[in-house]
């Protein structure tokens, strides 16, 4: 079996882009960046327009992410442009503050240049840094790039959330579809814990 990847030794960023905290000046590049991302494959649970609506909206999101204790908001930057973006928040309840959500997104023309394992580091970096002790998302089933991806990255399945997401078809000649998400989970806390249950 294959050993996972280090992602806290991930691969440079190419020459020119840069990593960094979103900030309040990137709401147009991060408006457009959304749509882009969103729009051009469905491996999202949410559609373009229900990220931001307008400018105003994206400032409100860049200015939460930025208040708010454990969360950060980070994305990549070819230059003036947006590229990739990742996300992580954490569980605001006493009992799970040691829980981390986190997401990435890249366009499609940057995959396979490292920027996924850069951000993904960079987020597990942070999130050990606000004593995140487990990380979690979910993933669509249907995208096997992503699985593996993450896969390489030391994180588990937990489980299938079936038929969780819903497709509106594009015609009415045309089915519903329905896809599964893949829960995905990586313990990044100590070793010697003691876990009850069964």
């Amino acid at each position: 079996m294959p050993q996972p990847e280090n992602s806290q030794d991930p691969p440079p960023i190419p020459p020119g882009m840069i990593l960094r905290e979103a900030g309040p000046d990137d709401t147009i590049g991060l408006l457009r960046l959304g749509r882009e991302l969103l729009s051009e494959t469905d491996h999202f649970v949410r559609r373009p327009e229900e990220r931001a609506a307008d400018l105003s909206d994206m400032r409100r999101i860049v200015d939460y992410y930025a208040v708010t204790p454990g969360w950060t908001m980070i994305n990549v930057w070819d230059g003036t442009e947006a590229v990739a973006e990742g996300v992580l928040s954490v569980g605001g309840l006493a009992r799970t503050a040691h829980v981390g959500t986190l997401g990435i997104g890249i366009l499609r023309r940057h995959w396979g240049r490292g920027l996924g394992r850069r951000m993904m580091a960079d987020l597990e970096r942070r999130a050990a840094e606000y004593g995140v002790e487990r990380l979690e998302f979910t993933v669509l089933a249907h995208n096997r790039r992503a699985r593996d991806f993450y896969g390489r990255l030391g994180y588990s399945e937990d489980g299938r959330r079936v038929r969780s997401v819903r497709y509106a078809p594009d015609s009415p000649s045309e089915p519903v579809r329905y896809g599964d998400e893949i829960a995905l989970s990586k313990w990044i806390g100590p070793a010697d814990c003691i876990t009850i249950g069964d």
